[in-house]
This record gives C-alpha cells, structure tokens and sequence, in this order.
C-alpha cells in the first residue's frame, strides 16, 4: 500500500470513528422525554426529607428560605459576596427603584494552593475572603473603614455557590464541595459564621452577613428585579419570572415552589411561613446532580473516565460533568487521546507519552478553545489550527481539524440539549405555562457558557421545542440573560433579610 493509499484509509478510519461517537452523543426527542419525566419524579423525590444528604444520589432540592420575589421598586445600598467557581467577588450594590441598579465590584482568583491542596483549612479560605472584602471596602467605601467600631452597620449577601444544608435564610452548612475545592474541614460546618468570623479578626465588624444564597438563587432574584414583566417587543403579554439558573462553569437553577409541596420542611417552620400568608419559597435544585445514578443520562467512556479518574467527586454532579463549561473541553481531550490511542489521529506521535503535554494534562483544554473551533468556517479551518497550536502546542492536519470540528459539535450540542431538560421539567411541574390564558414564562440565566458560547441558546431553545413542551410551549419561553445577577441577587436577599 502506498503512503498516499495509507493516509487515505486512515482517514476514512477516523472518519468512521467520528460517526460512533458523534451518534453517542446525540440527545433524541425519545431520550428528552425520558430525561424529563425522571427530573420531574427526581423533583417531587428531593422535596421529601433525606436520611443522609452527604450520600444521597438524587437531587438536593434545598429549601432556600426567600419567600418572596423583588419588583424592581426596592432601593438602598447593600454588600454582597460571591464565591463560585474559581473567583471571589465583593460589591456594593446600588437600587435606584426603576428595575436598574448600579455595581462597585472586585474580583479576585482563588489562590491555586487553596483549590488543590486537600490539607488547606476553612481559616485560611475564609480569611482570604475577608482580607479580600477588606481591600474592597478601603477602595470603595473608605468611610466605613474610618469610623471603625462606630461605623454605621452594613447588611451584607452571602452567595455560596456549593451544596450546603440551609436552616434558615443566614444559616448554612457544606454538604459537598464541586468545582475545584478538597477543604475537608468545612463539610458539615456553617459557611456563613465561618466568613462573619473572620470579617471580624480582619476589623470589619460593621458588616453584617445577614442572608446566604446560592448563585442561581441570586440570578433569579436578580433578573425578577431587572424584568418589567411585559413583552413589549410583541403582544405585550405578561411573562413571569419562574426560573434562574447558571450555564457556566458549573451549572444549577431554583424555582419558586409552593410552600405546602415542600415536605421536607419541620413542620413548625411550615406552619409558621403559612400563618404569615407566605405561599411559595424558592428552591434550589443543584441540579448538577441530577440522576448521579445514572438510570437515564447518556453515558460515553469518556464520561466515566472523567468522573472516576480525573473530577474531585467522583459519583456525584454527573449532569453537570455532561453540561458545563468545566468540563466540555475535557471530554474533547480525552476523545481525543483515545482516537490517537487507536492509530486514527496525530500520527506524527507514535506513542501517548509523545503526545503534547497539554493534551495530556485534564482540564487543559478550556471551553473558550471548543467555542472558536464551533463556528470556524475559514478555509482549511485555519481557525481552528491556530487555536490548538495555541492552547495545546498541536499540529493538525486539515482532515483532522474537520473532524475535531465534528466532534467539538456533537459535545456542545448535546450539553444544550441536556440542558433544556430542567427548564422543561421545571415548566411542566409547576404548570406555569397554563396559569394564565396566553401566560409566557421568563429564564433568567447567568453564566459564560448561556452568554458566550455560540449557538448555545439556540440549540437549548430547539432542545425545548423537541422536549414534553413541544413547539408551542417553547415559544412562550423567554430565556434573558442576567449578567452578574448573582451578586446583585445577595444584595436583595440581604434586603429582605
């Protein structure tokens, strides 16, 4: 066989490959009614009480403790704090009453020694936050810093964007950490007098962390105040705010649920938001771990090997390791190492420990990389070879870039299918859609991935017309982006604390 002849049936060969797994990775209509009717009953499973939250599979479901929703009227000036992914924020947030508001903000990188290191402690990430909202107040509010004990008090919004137990609207303890964090000694321990304590050993006592929220707890509030709750641009219909949620590095929603639906409740505390004619409060799903079981999720290898071999949870979050922004460029890594494993791609490299060390290394290949090769239509797909070469130090050749293409493809398009399923499963389990005679619904959504990642929306939208909804039900879905509404979200929460 001659080298032409060979390079041609390699070719072919990878070009077969790319059809198995481009085929495993399609989402069919058959399979989002599967996955939403098992969310739904997931859904009314999690809002009963768990024997044992820390090994429980299903979804948390937590009772967020918010029973009430802003209306754009709300003015004042209050903190709030922000801890998710790998970032840490601090704001003042300004609420001028007309729906808009005003941001001071600084953001800081968690330092990588208290993201990786198992034997970090809860002082030092918690003392880190308050030094951090220390150099924020000397920045912005200076003022504060100056009256010192005699300072006027500040209400402060906690936004903790991880599994925790909540008690009550300033009270919380971590079930789990996801997104990077192995500190042992916070599990089981309450976040927020963790963050108040140090505030205090770092001279900040004028601030007051009054109420704890999840970041899409803080993205719904956040976009209820923002929405007009019209439709202006076409009929004018009222359109509700019904769900928040984070399409970024990770991935969660809430909802507003009825009161009498939540079981797992205490009875006293049920009894009492009842007397006071409260009827809904919102839940936090985490739906990033939804069927962690795995009774109904699409499942390649490549899905296994990252949850047990390269994620600090293995078994849990396994909707999110199929959706979020985390975790797309590492499934393309690893089918890509597999492909080179088999002889069909990088020939230049005859053996795995020749491979470029990026592409070797999990979770070097960032989303934004699978974002640029996504819509690259320039010739040759040089586009796309400038992007490895520059994120990984990898040389393709254009039939290669044509299939990566492929396969960058079927991975993002099935992480938006996926994720229309809790937005359809929320809709249809609440019935919003059919509370009111042409009634519209409003998803306010946050996160790099819903914002910057092309075609996202419009595959999620084409998920939510193939899913139970059907054509009509989507058309009555507004999904609306609510940039940095989970801070603004803390600050309202504190407001009504």
């Amino acid at each position: 066989m001659s080298f032409d002849d060979l390079h041609k049936a390699t070719a072919q060969a990878l070009t077969g490959a790319v059809d198995e797994l481009v085929a495993e990775f399609e989402v069919t209509p058959e399979k989002l009614d599967q996955l939403t009717a098992h969310f739904i009953e997931q859904m009314e499973k999690g809002l009963k009480p768990t024997e044992d939250k820390a090994t429980d599979k299903g979804l948390p479901m937590i009772p967020s403790f918010v029973t009430g929703t802003p209306n754009g009227t709300e003015k004042g000036i209050l903190l709030a704090a922000d801890l998710g992914g790998t970032n840490f924020r601090v704001c003042s947030v300004e609420l001028h009453g007309d729906h808009t508001y005003t941001m001071e903000q600084m953001k800081s990188k968690i330092p990588e020694e208290l993201l990786d290191d198992e034997n970090a402690t809860s002082e030092q990430l918690f003392g880190y936050l308050a030094r951090r909202t220390l150099a924020f107040m000397k920045k912005f509010h200076p003022e504060q810093i100056e009256g010192g004990i005699s300072a006027k008090p500040l209400r402060m919004g906690f936004t903790f964007s991880y599994p925790v137990d909540q008690t009550s609207l300033n009270s919380g303890t971590l079930i789990r950490w996801t997104k990077g964090f192995k500190i042992a000694d916070t599990i089981g321990r309450d976040v927020v007098q963790l963050y108040q304590d140090e505030l205090k050993k770092n001279e900040l006592p004028m601030i007051n962390v009054v109420a704890l929220t999840n970041d899409t707890v803080g993205t719904f509030l956040s976009h209820c105040y923002a929405s007009d709750n019209t439709d202006s641009m076409t009929t004018g219909e009222i359109s509700e705010p019904v769900i928040g949620c984070i399409f970024g590095t990770g991935t969660n929603g809430c909802y507003m649920e009825e009161i009498k639906n939540i079981v797992k409740l205490p009875a006293d505390v049920k009894k009492k938001l009842l007397d006071e004619g409260k009827t809904h409060m919102v839940v936090n799903t985490e739906w990033g771990s939804f069927d962690n079981e795995l009774k109904v999720l699409p499942t390649t290898k490549y899905d296994v090997d990252i949850d047990q071999k390269y994620s600090a949870n293995p078994g849990f979050h396994l909707f999110e390791k199929r959706v979020s922004g985390m975790y797309l460029g590492e499934v393309l890594r690893n089918v890509l190492v597999d492909l080179h494993k088999r002889g069909l791609i990088f020939a230049q490299y005859r053996t795995e420990k020749q491979l470029p060390h990026r592409l070797q290394t999990p979770f070097e290949l960032d989303s934004e990389v699978l974002s640029h090769i996504e819509i690259d239509d320039s010739t040759g797909l040089r586009e796309t070879e400038l992007s490895l070469l520059q994120s990984l130090r990898l040389p393709t050749t254009p039939s290669e870039r044509h299939e990566i293409q492929r396969l960058v493809r079927a991975i993002s398009r099935r992480s938006a299918y996926l994720a229309a399923v809790p937005i359809a499963a929320i809709i249809l389990k609440t019935g919003t859609l059919n509370k009111r005679y042409h009634g519209e619904v409003e998803v306010g959504c946050d996160g790099s991935v819903i914002e910057y990642y092309p075609g996202f929306r419009s595959m999620l939208r084409h998920a939510l017309a193939l899913s139970p909804l059907g054509a009509e039900g989507e058309r009555k879905i507004h999904i609306k982006l609510s940039k940095d509404g989970s801070s603004a979200g803390a600050a309202l929460c504190a407001l009504v604390a």
